[in-house]
């Protein structure tokens, strides 16, 4: 957008530069005295961007300009100056073209339809302005625009060089004025469209080397920016837009066109051939031949040449063309039918269509049937026949086989009986010398028993025992290995009279290959001492059995050997660890330093501990933020001044650099079942960069799922003796790996004790486990009941469509159509949140609780909230207090519902409470007056290290992976200190998913009793004690479960039997239940009255007849079409089956999903359409 050269003649549109002047200078005036400022945007700022943009512009192409004298060759310059030249020699000579007066804006000036096709070519390119100030030509002549000249000859521009000069302005001249500039702004804006299409002219014929032009000014530019309200009547911009456009070209018109032309040219070709002049045969006349064809047809094809039959067939082709157009039309016409949906089903319509009486119809009707009854007649009697031949021939071949295999079977069973008495004979035999083989084992009476299986030459046993002989002579020079390392430096002797020496085991002992005895567990305990408790710790008198563990664990460092203390929860495991501390630090002068590993929710209770019993031990706990951790380690740590060091899981990895520096005499890992994965991050970076004397594992549960985890334990204490988990899983996890196979030989009982015995002979020197059945006679009985409860319809319905369909169905938003819930890829999963409640999935709760009102349907639509509403009414009555563990914090939240809607006083603890909250609610839980009557928990995260023996009854709401998860939770009751009986009560729904999880969760408790609990690592029980448990794990599990399938159909009678304590206790629970029947018959009239279903009785669980439409119907066809939607959706493509596993094991994936998921806030209650609120609402 340049200003227009002062040489230049002014259009008769454009008004006078004077006018143009005031207006703009008025503009600015008033919009300066209005206090407009330049902010960018505004009117005022457009107009002096303009100013600017003029003088950068005309700076800009000066230095394009000089960049191309400079840079360019000397070709390239002379055809630059002949260009220039040729351009100015028009623009100086050429008639100056002006709009007629009278005539619109863009009309009746030279080629303004290119102009303006030109304007909106440039307008599509973002080249509505391009920066040119320097060059204004003027109008050219309409002959130069249609055809440019050619440039002149290189020897005239010696001549044009004076016109050149005369031309072109100074470059000396000086930049015009602001005010100047806005007088010309008016003119600008006219002929700008004009100006940049001579300026692209001249541009496109000008060859710049490497110069890009960086700035220009589109149409956009000038039109964007704030408008404001008094400046819309002043919008020239408008005047860069054409004022018209060119018609656009109808498709019509254009084929009417092309049909126009072709007719025509074929007219033209025909008539040509017509007065072709041919000379006739008869006359010797000239004629033209389509006078010849017309006349004398016959003579004139038959004497033709070949050239003349050429224009002949020519001609009549081009004659025919119009049949030939109606033929086609003919034929596209009946292609047309015939592509027809309706003609392409209807026979009919291929017939002609012709008029007949109605006599003939019926008689034509009546013909028809007649053929086509026989003929149906003929073809069901030819089947009748095949049939009866077909069943004659296979009366005959039944009776003929009977006969065979009734021959058969009288020599089939001669022979089975004869072979039966053989096996019975041999298998009598074999028996005996299996019963002896079993007591010289269990009486190890190894010689003999070696001499039985040589009589007997079973090579199994034979391998079997000379396998595990060989890795127990391997594990003996291990333990010798791990003895001598040289991380154990002994500071002082011990003195000869505190060290003791004991029998030999007869347990313990072991035969190598030359016969001779070897006591293993003598050799890993050779040094003995008595022990004591010592005088530091004064919180108390250990009990005896804590006694023999730290004497246990003082042989062992002794012995420098590590161990793993698995006494049951509840036994004070802390207690004795801090009996081993203090014993070294007053009668080894051992002061540490000693590392103590234990989880973020048993820190506090191990520093009471502390306090409590070694008050003289000086410790360190090891927590906080990163700046009071790193504070703890300059002042304290770096210095040495502690003997004891507690910290967490987390800050034993995140604090390595700092921990790992120091040499320790002891880890001590607390719920050290953590380490039972060799691969985690834990165990590796004890390993690699944690440097101890000793290591000793505190875990209440020591095989949880199966043996490679318990070596991964005795690996990371142990691991010079420990140090292949394929030959220990190899030697010792047959008895176990067969189980569930049908496929493989499964070891026999004999096989199996073998293993087992050869097994609990490895573990029992550095593995220590005791019951509280066993040593606590005083503690208080715990006595678990599965109760089985029932699916109400809405969970059958959701657990049915789950099942078969892998989907769930609910009501769109408008409440009319059918949707899938999505997101729903573990099956198994979404099965366990149907069996605990159906309101877990938010789309089920719309459709069945609009509102989210927090009334009765909490409970009547789970089986398990039912069973709930029936048994914690009585426990609050007859004082007790109950423990929920839950996997599901969204479950959890529901329970807090249905806690308010009972008005239940309740605590709640999971993943998301924080470490001095758990504190706090341990505390106000405990407490001798706490008005709490349930305390909500999460498996996960509530059953470690809780003391909260002032609750009696557990309820464990849905059961976990793991067993011993819910073992642990079960000890948070049944623990020491406790006074009154346990109960536990499992929630197990009937027929479901659940039962699968208790069976699997029963199959790992098998494992462990056959290997850790049958083993007997108490140290002072009989081998017949050992024997005896043994023998009980090992037989049939058929009474067993015959007695879970009991509480199927549970009533209320029943119900009170298992929850009574004493008689009056049951005297109560049978009025309660009175009373609720009472209430729930009001209940239902006063919801129902008569508008339910004849003969409906009223239930606690919500029936068929009560369930939306949705999940009264049959979803099959829904189900299907969701299915097909999903799979190949509109325009989509089948896709390969993904696999949607992230490696992680059961445990690892409820701990991330109980992490991840956050209770819900309460929030006001209102309609679901419009409102996703996640919380019911309490009606009060």
């Amino acid at each position: 957008m340049n200003p227009p050269s002062t040489s230049q003649p002014i259009d008769a549109n454009v008004p006078p530069l004077d006018e143009t002047l005031e207006k703009v200078s008025q503009r600015v005036r008033q919009l300066e005295a209005d206090g407009e400022k330049e902010d960018g945007k505004n009117e005022l700022s457009q107009l002096m961007a303009f100013l600017r943009i003029l003088q950068q512009q005309q700076q800009h192409v000066q230095l394009i300009q000089q960049q191309f004298l400079q840079n360019a060759s000397p070709e390239q310059q002379q055809q630059q100056i002949q260009a220039l030249q040729q351009h100015l020699l028009q623009q100086a000579g050429g008639p100056q073209v002006t709009v007629p007066a009278g005539l619109p804006p863009g009309k009746g000036i030279p080629n303004n339809m290119f102009q303006q096709m030109l304007a909106y070519s440039l307008l599509s390119k973002n080249l509505g302005s391009l920066p040119n100030p320097a060059i204004v030509p003027q109008q050219l002549p309409q002959q130069q625009q249609q055809q440019p000249p050619p440039p002149p000859p290189p020897q005239s521009s010696q001549q044009d060089q004076p016109q050149l000069s005369q031309s072109q302005p100074s470059a000396e001249e000086p930049l015009p004025s602001v005010e100047e500039q806005r007088r010309r702004l008016g003119e600008k804006l006219v002929e700008a469209v004009r100006k940049q299409e001579k300026d692209h002219r001249l541009l496109m014929s000008m060859k710049f080397p490497d110069i890009q032009l960086e700035k220009h000014l589109t149409p956009m530019d000038l039109l964007s920016g704030q408008q404001r309200s008094h400046a819309h009547a002043s919008r020239q911009q408008r005047l860069l837009l054409p004022d018209f456009v060119p018609a656009g070209l109808a498709p019509a018109t254009v084929r009417l066109e092309r049909d126009r032309r072709i007719e025509q040219r074929a007219q033209s070709r025909l008539e040509q051939l017509e007065s072709h002049i041919e000379e006739d045969n008869g006359q010797n006349q000239p004629q033209t031949l389509g006078y010849l064809l017309d006349q004398y047809y016959k003579e004139t094809v038959m004497t033709a040449s070949s050239k003349r039959l050429q224009a002949i067939v020519e001609i009549k082709s081009l004659r025919l063309r119009e049949k030939q157009a109606k033929l086609r039309l003919e034929v596209m016409k009946g292609m047309d039918e015939v592509n027809r949906i309706a003609t392409s089903v209807d026979k009919t319509a291929y017939r002609k269509l012709i008029r007949q009486t109605l006599r003939e119809a019926k008689m034509t009707e009546k013909l028809e049937r007649q053929q086509r009854q026989d003929r149906e007649k003929r073809e069901k009697q030819k089947q009748l026949d095949y049939l009866q031949t077909v069943c004659n021939q296979g009366r005959e071949l039944l009776s003929f086989h009977r006969g065979y295999q009734a021959r058969l079977g009288k020599l089939g069973k001669a022979v089975l009986q004869y072979h039966s008495h053989v096996d019975r004979e041999e298998q009598k035999r074999l028996d005996r010398r299996s019963k002896e083989r079993i007591r010289a084992l269990r009486e190890d009476d190894e010689e003999a028993y070696m001499k039985l299986i040589d009589e007997a030459k079973d090579t199994r046993l034979t391998l079997l025992l000379k396998q595990t002989g060989t890795y127990l002579d391997s594990l003996t020079r291990a333990v010798v290995t791990q003895q001598n390392d040289p991380v154990h430096t002994y500071e002082e002797e011990t003195s000869e009279e505190d060290l003791m020496g004991g029998p030999p085991d007869e347990e313990t002992m072991l035969t190598d290959a030359n016969g001779n005895k070897i006591d293993y567990f003598r050799m890993a305990h050779r040094i003995q001492e008595k022990v004591s408790q010592p005088k530091i710790l004064s919180g108390g008198k250990l009990k005896e059995y804590q006694v023999k563990g730290l004497q246990w664990m003082v042989s062992l460092y002794n012995n420098r050997l590590n161990g793993i203390l698995a006494d049951e929860m509840g036994l004070g495991k802390t207690i004795q660890t801090i009996s081993l501390i203090t014993y070294l630090i007053e009668k080894k002068k051992q002061n540490g330093p000693f590392l103590i590993i234990v989880p973020l929710s048993t820190i506090t209770n191990w520093d009471l501990e502390f306090e409590k019993w070694a008050p003289d031990v000086n410790k360190i706990v090891y927590k906080g933020t990163p700046e009071v951790r790193k504070s703890i380690h300059k002042n304290r740590i770096k210095n040495g001044d502690f003997q004891v060091l507690l910290t967490t899981f987390d800050y034993v990895i995140k604090d390595r650099p700092q921990l790992s520096k120091i040499k320790w005499v002891y880890i001590i890992i607390d719920e050290g079942h953590r380490m039972k994965n060799t691969q985690s991050k834990l165990t590796m970076v004890l390993r690699q960069y944690y440097a101890s004397r000793y290591r000793l594992i505190l875990t209440g549960t020591p095989l949880q799922n199966n043996l490679p985890e318990l070596w991964a334990l005795l690996n990371f204490i142990l691991p010079k003796i420990f140090h292949s988990v394929q030959s220990f899983e190899e030697w010792f996890n047959t008895p176990f790996s067969n189980q569930g196979v049908p496929d493989k030989v499964e070891l026999n009982e004999e096989e199996q004790l073998l293993i087992i015995k050869r097994l609990h002979k490895v573990l029992r020197p550095f593995l220590l486990r005791r019951l509280k059945k066993d040593v606590e006679s005083e503690l208080p009985d715990k006595v678990e009941r599965v109760i089985k409860c029932k699916l109400s319809a809405l969970q059958a319905r959701l657990y049915s469509q789950m099942k078969r369909h892998g989907m769930l169905f609910a009501g769109d938003s408008g409440g009319s159509g059918r949707t899938s819930i999505k997101g729903l890829n573990n099956t198994i999963m979404q099965l366990r949140k149907i069996c605990n409640h159906p309101f877990v999935f938010e789309e089920v709760e719309r459709m069945v609780n609009p509102y989210k009102i927090t009334n009765e349907l909490l409970y009547r639509t789970s089986g398990k909230f039912e069973l709930l509403d029936r048994i914690l009414p009585k426990l609050r009555a007859t004082g007790h207090r109950v423990l929920i563990f839950f996997q599901m914090t969204q479950i959890m939240d529901i329970m807090e519902d249905f806690c308010l809607l009972r008005d239940y006083r309740h605590l709640r603890l999971d993943g998301s409470t924080k470490s001095e909250d758990r504190s706090r609610l341990l505390e106000v839980f405990n407490a001798p007056d706490s008005p709490y009557f349930v305390f909500l928990l999460s498996t996960r995260a509530g059953g470690l290290g809780l003391n909260l023996q002032t609750a009696d009854t557990v309820i464990i709401f849905d059961s976990d992976w793991n067993p011993h998860q819910d073992l642990q939770a079960q000890d948070r009751a049944h623990r020491i200190g406790q006074t009154k009986e346990v109960r536990i009560f499992r929630l197990i729904t009937q027929n479901s998913v659940e039962e699968t999880i208790l069976a699997r969760a029963q199959y790992k408790l098998d494992i462990d009793g056959k290997v850790i609990q049958a083993g007997k690592f108490d140290h002072r029980s009989t081998e017949e004690d050992r024997e005896a448990f043994l023998r009980s794990l090992l037989e049939d599990k058929a009474d067993e479960q015959d007695a879970n399938e009991e509480n199927e159909d549970l009533d209320d009678e029943e119900l009170n039997l298992m929850l009574k304590r004493t008689d009056q206790e049951y005297a109560t629970f049978t009025k309660m239940d009175l009373e609720r029947q009472r209430a729930t018959a009001e209940e239902w009239r006063r919801h129902y009255g008569d508008n339910h279903p004849p003969g409906a009785k009223p239930e606690r669980l919500m029936q068929d007849w009560e369930l939306p439409e949705i999940y009264r119907t049959d979803n099959e066809d829904i189900a299907d079409e969701m299915t097909d939607t999903a799979q190949l959706g509109r325009g989509q493509r089948s896709r390969e089956a993904i696999k949607y596993d992230d490696g992680m094991t059961e445990g690892q994936w409820l701990r991330q999903l109980e992490r991840g998921s956050s209770p819900r806030k309460r929030a006001g209650g209102t309609p679901y359409p419009g409102d996703e609120g996640k919380k019911r609402t309490r009606l009060e």
